[in-house]
């Protein structure tokens, strides 16, 4: 059903019709433009998929439409049963014992996140998902303070000041995951960047065509907005 509730002074409506919902999402007239995104939100997801419009927006779709279709899909089938299997053998081991559910399944899809859109583990992103996890916590306890431009370009809060220490931790880690990729191509241990997610943004972040060519903030970004997704909150 729909409904109108109240966020903070800000009335919202609230759809679950699929017939409204499939209107609103493809926004055909460009009459309803996403939220404005609030500092917090863009340390934890930049520009990415989720919070841009337009060209960039295009762009970045295309990308991620190559890299989920449902071809791709079908070959990530191997990898989803890999996780799922290891995930039912630790939880052998507990038997008779009480399992956080919610925390199993967040492992989960982490771990799928991470073996099918960037070909490695959980264990090599965990310091991603580990920021990301304190971004986001930041995030929502700032979800209704109101910013005083002037005051915060004086004055950084610590929320603030760990937030903008946790997007460069986050950059420095996405950085070395990439590094690590391009170092196979370099070494001749592949032949190309791959054609998982990451690859696509690799070969992305090297093209030849100014036009194409994603900077070094997109390619985080996305790769943030993915790691973040993993996790089930997109």
């Amino acid at each position: 059903r729909n409904y109108l509730c109240w966020n903070g002074v800000r009335a919202e409506l609230v759809i679950s019709e699929p017939e409204l919902v499939r209107e609103i999402l493809k926004n055909s007239e460009k009459t309803f433009p996403k939220r404005k995104p609030t500092i917090y939100l863009s340390k934890l997801l930049g520009n990415g998929l989720v919070t841009v419009e337009g060209e960039k927006w295009a762009k970045q779709r295309k990308l991620a439409n190559y890299a989920f279709h449902g071809e791709s899909l079908k070959n990530m089938t191997p990898a989803v049963i890999a996780s799922v299997e290891t995930m039912l053998e630790k939880w052998k081991g507990q038997e008779g014992k009480e399992i956080e559910v919610f925390h199993e399944f967040r492992l989960l899809t982490s771990e799928v996140i991470s073996r099918t859109a960037f070909g490695s583990s959980y264990l090599e992103g965990e310091k991603v998902f580990a920021m990301l996890n304190k971004l986001s916590m930041i995030m929502s306890r700032n979800l209704y303070n109101t910013r005083i431009p002037l005051i915060n370009k004086l004055w950084k809060s610590g929320d603030m000041l760990e937030s903008e220490e946790l997007s460069k931790g986050i950059q420095d880690c996405v950085m070395k995951i990439v590094k690590k990729r391009e170092d196979k191509v370099v070494n001749g241990e592949a032949g190309r960047f791959g054609n998982d997610f990451l690859g696509l943004l690799v070969n992305a972040y090297h093209d030849s065509d100014e036009n194409n060519r994603l900077s070094t903030e997109d390619l985080v970004d996305e790769c943030k907005t993915f790691y973040f997704a993993g996790q089930g909150y997109c």
